[in-house]
């Protein structure tokens, strides 16, 4: 292990031990300005998508959410959902390049599926804004 990587591995067993400890909170480090290194943000365009879909589980509403990765995505999106009142029962999530497509199975509060139409739209307005879509 060269110094550079030695230097971040230390980074993050420091910024874990002050989370764990309550030293520092969670959405304080994800709203820090983050230094990009050559970021190529910008250099892929990966359109956001959201596909909820009540019919591939008995139990659950699955969530599927596509778009640009970056740092920051996973927690934005699961923060989203919590926001929204939605139990994550099963997270798959997987990165493709620079795409990032995750997949949740989801409950209401009262362990149901979500069906109302309307309940669908805004959770799907939500997380099309987090992956930074603009309005239709």
């Amino acid at each position: 292990m060269d110094e550079d990587e030695r230097r971040r591995a230390k980074r993050i067993t420091d910024t874990i031990e002050k989370l764990l400890k309550g030293e520092v909170r969670l959405a304080e480090l994800m709203a820090r300005p983050r230094i990009r290194h050559g970021s190529r943000i910008g250099a892929f365009t990966v359109p956001p998508e959201v596909l909820i879909d009540n019919s591939l589980s008995d139990q659950f509403t699955v969530v599927q959410v596509s778009g640009l990765d970056r740092p920051g995505l996973l927690y934005e999106l699961t923060n989203t959902l919590s926001d929204l009142n939605l139990d994550i029962t099963s997270a798959h999530i997987a990165t493709f390049g620079e795409k990032a497509v995750d997949v949740f199975y989801v409950t209401d509060l009262t362990n149901k599926k979500v069906t109302s139409p309307q309940r669908q739209k805004a959770i799907e307005e939500r997380l099309l804004a987090v992956l930074g879509a603009s309005p239709a």
